[in-house]
């Protein structure tokens, strides 16, 4: 639930509650004062005064009982409606000499106060405060001046009409200082459960932080020796055992980054940052974590690009990388047989701008044009007989879906069930004038980086031992050093190498220190952070800010790290 929704049900109950209350004492004191004019009115002879007094007695007693109740939903409009016909009754009975109409003031001051606080308040409190108006008109249009029914003496007149006067003006005066009163407690609730609220999204963003770092550690460690016993000759029990390892830490890893992302949307922290990207290139780089994965199912997986869209343009690369992550996971997990395609077209383009159009299609088992809402809902599946298989938070859809609908764009989907998906959405973005380099595509049967020089800062022995073994097999030369310290102590000896990889969190001399100095010392070489903390576009940007060309996520499939290993070395 978002803090604005909560505040909202907070004021919701806190304004029933005190409403209630309100209307109950408010009622409470018209019995108590029509109970006590009853005998005043007998006692100076007004008989006809005093039995509309006591009849108006016992009708606002039963509505009294009836808040007492909680039947609050018709006794409020009773109330109301009661009170300005028997203030009318009591104007034609007395005359207006008397000077009861002036009571219409007070009234319409505490109509606020006798209306809870919902959708329709304004209109209510509207058409409340017309009808008072309207009792008020009708009163001073038929009521005689005098009595027509009892005799009133001038000098009882003249009194009344001034104890009227007095007695209107202060309780106006009443109504007009309780608004300011209750708008004041109102905000003091409101602001004190805002705090409450921001402390425990504040508490849970960071508990969630803390334990994503945790747990994609030891998940690095899992996926990258699944990754490194699976290229080894096994017995034909042994991959099967190492298949379910890496479908299950694969699996896992979805889970957590699902959840951790649809916990900063919920906390509205997650923006669009723009930053000057080749279109074509981070198409390409988007697929390539997942070539292994359909190799090993024995399905295709095709990439199409509009050889127009090799331009470099200003685009969050990070969520379109997401989004286009999500949808292609997706495909992969619901076709078993066939190809999942990714398409980028041009729709249109101008001077500055150009409209790009992506797609992921497959020939899945489909989905059902009653089942489309479904899907894009958070925690959503469609379930049925075909589909218990496919596990899931059910949230990568619903987060691709937000993280557009930022961008200005949504998510479109064309299906039939037996006949694949089509997914599909567009996105306006601005070109830019800086002229393309020529850009190498990454072959993954080609992943020989011999002659390259790469030192790895590493606290953690686990992810240096998978790291050291992952790029064994692209014979690189590797440098490790426990931390940044050691980093640095290298560099002094021997400071060619063609990139750097850092974690941020190192005992003794952390990530950010180390690149601030290898930046200053070695301004030359490229410095990736290979980390497991969790960065959303903020952390991002301060780590470019500090001193990093880009950063590696633990964990990683061994291509994505190749990719930007050749991206950025020297």
């Amino acid at each position: 639930m978002k803090i604005e929704e909560i505040k909202n049900e907070i004021t919701l109950l806190f304004d029933m509650k005190e409403v209630s209350k309100r209307s109950t004492q408010f009622i409470g004191v018209g019995v108590i004062i029509t109970a006590a004019l009853t005998p005043v009115h007998m006692y100076d002879g007004h008989n006809l005064s005093a039995i509309i007094t006591f009849i108006f007695s016992v009708f606002l007693g039963g509505v009294w009982i009836m808040h007492k109740k909680g039947l609050t939903k018709y006794s409020t409009a009773i109330s109301i409606v009661g009170i300005n016909i028997f203030l009318t009754i009591f104007n034609y009975a007395e005359g207006l000499k008397m000077g009861d109409y002036l009571f219409f003031f007070p009234l319409l001051f505490a109509l606020p106060f006798l209306v809870r606080n919902k959708k329709k308040y304004t209109k209510e409190v509207l058409i409340y405060f017309i009808f008072t108006a309207a009792c008020f008109c009708i009163s001073l249009s038929i009521s005689p001046q005098l009595s027509p029914w009892q005799i009133i003496t001038d000098e009882q007149y003249s009194t009344i009409f001034y104890i009227s006067a007095i007695c209107s003006v202060l309780m106006s005066a009443l109504f007009a200082y309780l608004g300011i009163y209750f708008e004041r407690k109102y905000a003091a609730v409101l602001l004190d459960q805002k705090n409450r609220t921001e402390e425990a999204m504040k508490a849970r963003s960071q508990f969630l932080s803390q334990m994503g770092h945790e747990l994609r550690t030891p998940l690095n460690g899992i996926i990258g020796a699944s990754n490194l016993l699976t290229k080894n000759n096994t017995l034909p029990e042994q991959s099967e055992y190492l298949n379910i390892l890496k479908y299950c830490s694969n699996h896992m890893l979805e889970l957590i980054n699902n959840i951790l992302d649809y916990n900063k949307i919920e906390a509205g922290k997650l923006d669009i940052h723009l930053t000057e990207m080749n279109l074509k290139q981070l198409v390409q780089n988007s697929a390539l974590p997942f070539y292994n994965r359909f190799d090993e199912k024995k399905i295709q997986l095709l990439v199409e690009i509009d050889k127009e869209l090799d331009v470099n343009v200003m685009i969050d690369d990070i969520r379109v990388i997401q989004i286009l992550n999500n949808l292609i996971s997706n495909a992969l997990k619901f076709t078993e047989k066939g190809h999942v395609k990714l398409k980028v077209l041009r729709k249109t383009k101008d001077d500055q701008m150009i409209d790009v159009l992506f797609t992921v299609e497959d020939t899945g088992i489909g989905i059902h044009e009653n089942d489309f809402p479904k899907i894009f809902e958070s925690f959503g599946q469609v379930y049925t007989s075909t589909t218990r298989q496919y596990e899931g938070t059910g949230l990568g859809l619903s987060i691709s879906q937000r993280l557009l609908a930022l961008m200005g764009s949504k998510l479109e989907l064309e299906s039939e069930p037996g006949k694949g998906s089509n997914f599909s959405f567009s996105v306006k973005l601005k070109q830019t004038t800086t002229p393309n380099a020529q850009h190498t595509i990454v072959k993954m049967q080609n992943t020989d980086l011999s002659g390259m020089r790469i030192l790895i800062a590493e606290d953690n022995v686990i992810n240096m031992l998978i790291a050291k073994k992952i790029m064994a097999d692209w014979n690189v030369s590797l440098t490790t050093a426990e931390n940044g310290l050691i980093a640095l102590q290298s560099l002094e000896t021997d400071a060619n190498y063609n990139i750097i990889l850092l974690d941020l969190e190192m005992p003794e001399m952390d990530g950010y220190t180390a690149v601030r100095e290898i930046n200053k010392l070695y301004p030359g070489i490229p410095v990736l952070a290979f980390t497991a903390a969790l960065i959303d576009q903020d952390m991002y940007s301060d780590l470019k800010n500090t001193g990093f060309v880009d950063a590696v996520l633990k964990p990683c499939q061994p291509m994505e790290l190749f990719s930007k290993i050749r991206q950025y070395a020297n």
